[in-house]
């Protein structure tokens, strides 16, 4: 098997920070030398991306077809020689985890990633099992906070932190001239992991609608009517602008007053370093992992106590008022950023692979 082959294995490249996490990795990929190739199990496709994309539309599948379309997955990966792999996927269930780690990667290198604080997404809640698939595996943790978690949970498991690479480029500017603007992207999920309602919430009840100063918000999913109906009940309908899915929200994190973080957990939030290399200040729960690796509370933006509405409230007034501590943050954004580079993620991978035998 060659060397230089790598396959990218996840569900989808459509509208999520995970997804686009995975589009932008290709092109670091490629560019350390590999032949990348990338293995999308679902039908949706959003993001740019470099390399062979090998499309398996699961999600449109019956059983019998799944099947089917995994062991042609096992067949393609045999047949491009592949050697490794960075499987990106969560887990669904331990009979087709069993088919994974033991039928279809049977002779390949195997990076297993975890992406959530919720780590029982990706691992399951029994040692032997865990023991049984994943013992001679690497699982790499998008943060610090994440592995420290697993290595608690589970101490026998191998784990290296990683964090997300981003694109440090020169972003032209635009001329995009929206007004005086907030900024959240997020995908409004069953689960409400973004939980744009309490964004709105204390957007509602802050001073910022007195000022005029608007709330613009990148993303979709189920709950997007619903969080709609919920800026009307509040009343700040005229000054919400619910934009869509946007592949790439650089404009409006360049032009943005600052953005916003209220996830319920996160795996890194990739949302707060796009949005201080384009020296726009933050403003972020302190949730379990994350956010507390990014944003040096009062130097490059706000770390608010997690949960705690009221300090976010008063946090996203201080960032309008407080004209002094604004411009700190914002002097400092870009430089806070530096080591998620990608050439410093590039040397992490590069020792990584070449210490994998």
């Amino acid at each position: 098997m060659e060397k230089n082959k790598i396959a990218l294995v996840t569900y989808s490249l459509s509208s999520g920070g995970l997804e686009r996490v995975v589009a932008n990795s290709t092109f670091m990929f490629k560019e350390m030398g590999y032949d990348v190739h990338l293995y999308v199990l679902e039908s949706k496709v959003n993001y740019p991306f470099t390399g062979k994309l090998h499309q398996f539309n699961i999600d449109q599948l019956g059983f019998l077809s799944k099947v089917k379309a995994y062991l042609s997955i096992k067949k393609s990966i045999k047949k491009n020689k592949i050697n490794l792999i960075l499987d990106h996927r969560y887990r669904l269930n331990w009979i087709t985890e069993i088919m994974w780690q033991k039928l279809i990667y049977r002779k390949q290198n195997v990076f297993n990633h975890i992406h959530s604080s919720l780590i029982y997404s990706y691992l399951f809640n029994f040692d032997l099992l865990n023991r049984f698939l994943f013992k001679k595996r690497l699982f790499i943790c998008d943060s610090l906070g994440i592995e420290r978690k697993v290595n608690r949970e589970f101490p026998f498991l191998k784990t290296q932190t990683i964090y997300n690479f981003t694109d440090f480029k020169a972003i032209e500017q635009s001329g995009l001239n929206l007004g005086n603007y907030i900024l959240a992207i997020a995908r409004m999920d069953h689960e409400n992991v973004k939980q744009i309602d309490v964004l709105l919430e204390c957007y509602a009840k802050s001073s910022l609608p007195e000022k005029k100063i608007r709330l613009i918000i990148l993303g979709d999913g189920v709950r997007l009517e619903e969080m709609k109906s919920f800026a009307k009940e509040l009343k700040i309908s005229e000054l919400v602008d619910f934009k869509g899915f946007i592949p790439n929200p650089e404009n409006y994190l360049e032009n943005a007053l600052f953005t916003v973080l209220t996830s319920k957990y996160e795996g890194f939030g990739m949302v707060l370093i796009e949005s201080l290399i384009m020296q726009t200040p933050v403003i972020s729960f302190d949730c379990e992992t994350g956010p507390n690796e990014i944003i040096i509370n009062r130097f490059n933006g706000l770390l608010i106590e997690n949960q705690n509405k009221d300090k976010m409230i008063k946090g996203m007034n201080e960032l309008v008022f407080n004209e002094e501590l604004y411009n700190f943050l914002k002097q400092n954004s870009l430089t806070s950023v530096d080591k998620f580079r990608m050439d410093s993620i590039k040397e992490k991978w590069e020792k990584v692979i070449s210490d994998t035998p």
